[in-house]
C-alpha cells in the first residue's frame, strides 16, 4: 500500500506538487493554508514535507518515527 494523497482533502501529492511548483510554495505551511491539506487529521504532514524535500508523490507507509520514503506508484495510481 502506498500513501499518494491527502485523505481528509482528496488531494494527490502529484496535484500538490504541481501547485507547490507553480506558486513557488516551499514550506508544509504556505501549501496548507493555501489548500489546506496537511490541516484535516494531520497524518499527511510528514509526507508532505518528504514530497517538498523529494518531489516524489508516493510513499511507502512510515513505520514508527522513520521519515517517509519513496516507493513505487500502486495500478490504480497511474
Amino acid at each position: 500500500m502506498a500513501v499518494t494523497r491527502c485523505v481528509c482533502y482528496r488531494m494527490t501529492f502529484a496535484e500538490l506538487r504541481e501547485l507547490a511548483r507553480a506558486n513557488d510554495w516551499t514550506t508544509v505551511a504556505q501549501l496548507s493554508l493555501a489548500t489546506h491539506c496537511g490541516m484535516g487529521c494531520g497524518g499527511c504532514r510528514p509526507y508532505l514535507q518528504a514530497m517538498l524535500d523529494t518531489g516524489a508523490t508516493c510513499f511507502a507507509v512510515r513505520q514508527g518515527d522513520q521519515p517517509p520514503q519513496p516507493a513505487a506508484p500502486e495500478p490504480w495510481d497511474l
